[in-house]
């Protein structure tokens, strides 16, 4: 991410801060050098002056012509004179002419090497000609002559964060806190919050943006174009998990450019992530009634219609996300799944054997097939596509996951077990891959207990809010008398799922073993308050395992 205030944004407020100031102006005076090389007169040092003084007159009537004959003269009558150097310099750059202006800036800091603006303006002009060594050379010059210059200490920050090592980000962090001190600006407490976010700290770049939203709500100075910047710090924010904060600059950045369809898929993304669908949902929405398109925008108003229970919605959203890049096999994959999860996955299986068309050698796209198939119950076709994206991509876990539940619909056991143990290998962090693990080697008759503990506590602790590993290590527990640590392992489960029947049934053992009568009576009464609807809670334990594989993303 780069800042707002770049090299380029600061030359431009240092000219028109110089074309405006008198010469010998604070700031902008050129000191002479402390020992001359070669000596001039008073009288000449005179003349020159008013020379100066005659092409700044020039300048503020609008005539550079005039003013740039003036300096030139004056150059002429003394060409120590570092004044003339300096202006010259900025009609250089206004004109384009970054060499010429380097080699008068270059003069006016050798003159007078301990002005701090003349060194300063120097480095501007390296730093935009790609010299950035020579240029951070100046800086620091220019900051020894006078420590308490907002514009060299950020430009000399940009720089050392442009370097990005993680010395050179302390520094960086270090000069924009000075720059900050002597001159608070919004920009610079933006700068601040990048920094905190490149260096992993969180709570400081939660602190620096509050202070730079602040500032830019009570009319801080914001650079120009900001509609991007805002939406780079907003992802940024967003990488860090600060949605909050994510948020506010996502909505600025979608705000200032209404027609940006990528502006909008952030602020939709960051939505989603804070649980609001419905806000998500009208971000989108009210992109495309603008009549701002894109295949990304489509796509994800499809995720979003799907996770707000719509997917008659979703799907005409997912085709013309396709219908605007024919040619992304994410958007077909995604589509598959779609009408998949959409109870169509007959239609799936005919969209996605048209995309392997397309893409004959795409894992997700078989994998998807594979998942359509498994759907209808036909394993054969099911089996023989999960083997082909495994074979196509010898890492993709799911693949030999729903391979093993294949295995299990065979009573193949020990087949499970093994291509179980491959998805481990591929992703041991999947909590539903160590679930279904354990789940296997319950099936097995010298299941070792330790082993599916530790498993069923991996995908505990993988995903906490994941009831089917909790309630089958409450059962592990009572299977070995272990009372206490089941009922705390199923007041998890009620909390998770209060409806849960199977847990109030495993409470009620638990309790009268621990001699708990009146709480074991309460469980069996909501036990059987709840057990008609046990079948279903079987159905949706197994759909759950199904849907945590189906949605891994790729």
């Amino acid at each position: 991410m780069s800042f707002a205030r770049s090299p380029k944004v600061l030359r431009t407020a240092l000219l028109l801060a110089a074309l405006s100031a008198p010469a010998g102006a604070d700031g902008w005076a050129m000191c002479r050098a402390q020992t001359p090389a070669r000596p001039t007169t008073r009288a000449a040092r005179g003349t020159s002056s008013a020379a100066v003084a005659e092409g700044v007159a020039a300048l503020e009537r609008g005539d550079v012509d005039a003013a740039r004959a003036s300096f030139r003269k004056a150059l002429g009558l003394n060409p120590r004179e570092a004044e003339a150097h300096k202006y010259l310099g900025l009609l250089a750059d206004r004109a384009g002419d970054l060499e010429g202006a380097a080699r008068h800036f270059g003069e006016a800091a050798r003159l007078a090497p301990a002005s701090a603006p003349a060194r300063n303006n120097y480095g501007v002009i390296l730093l935009r000609l790609g010299r950035t060594r020579e240029a951070a050379a100046e800086f620091e010059a220019s900051l020894r002559a006078d420590p308490r210059q907002p514009n060299a200490l950020v430009n000399l920050a940009q720089i050392r964060f442009n370097s990005g090592t993680a010395e050179d980000l302390r520094a960086a962090a270090d000069l924009f806190a000075r720059a900050d001190r002597i001159e608070p600006d919004a920009e610079v407490a933006r700068a601040l919050a990048v920094i905190a976010l490149r260096r992993g700290d969180a709570a400081a770049a939660a602190t620096y943006y509050q202070t730079y939203a602040a500032r830019v709500a009570a009319g801080g100075v914001a650079p120009a174009g900001d509609a991007r910047a805002r939406s780079e710090l907003g992802a940024a924010l967003f990488e860090a998990g600060l949605l909050k904060e994510a948020e506010a600059e996502a909505e600025a950045a979608a705000k200032l450019d209404p027609s940006n369809a990528d502006a909008a898929v952030r602020l939709a993304r960051v939505q989603l992530a804070r649980k609001d669908i419905r806000g998500a949902g009208r971000t989108l929405e009210g992109a495309v009634a603008r009549g701002v398109e894109s295949a990304p925008l489509y796509a994800l108003l499809a995720e979003v219609y799907e996770q707000a229970g719509h997917p008659e919605n979703a799907i005409p959203s997912m085709r013309l996300a396709i219908q605007r890049d024919p040619q992304s096999e994410k958007y077909r994959f995604a589509y598959g799944l779609l009408l998949t999860s959409a109870y169509a996955p007959a239609a799936a299986v005919i969209r996605l054997e048209e995309a392997l068309k397309t893409f004959p050698d795409s894992p997700r796209l078989w994998f998807a097939l594979g998942l359509a198939h498994f759907k209808q119950a036909k394993d054969l076709e099911a089996a023989r596509a999960f083997g082909r994206a495994a074979a196509l991509d010898p890492k993709f876990a799911p693949a030999y996951a729903y391979l093993g539940l294949l295995s299990v619909r065979k009573g193949e056991v020990a087949e499970a077990v093994a291509l179980y143990e491959k998805a481990l290998g591929a992703d041991p962090q999947l909590a539903v891959l160590h679930y279904l693990l354990a789940e296997a080697l319950l099936q097995q008759p010298d299941a070792d207990a330790a082993r599916v503990e530790s498993h069923l506590k991996r995908a505990a602790q993988a995903d906490p809010t994941f009831v089917p590993p909790r309630l089958s290590l409450a059962k592990l527990f009572i299977r070995g008398e272990r009372w206490a640590d089941a009922v705390a392992e199923l007041e998890k489960v009620k909390a998770l799922e209060p409806d849960s029947a199977d847990a109030y049934y495993q409470l009620s053992r638990a309790y009268v073993r621990l001699k708990r009568t009146a709480e074991a009576q309460a469980a069996v009464a909501t036990f059987k308050r709840l057990s008609e609807s046990k079948k279903k809670q079987d159905e949706d334990e197994l759909r759950e395992v199904v849907r945590r594989l189906g949605s891994v993303r790729f």
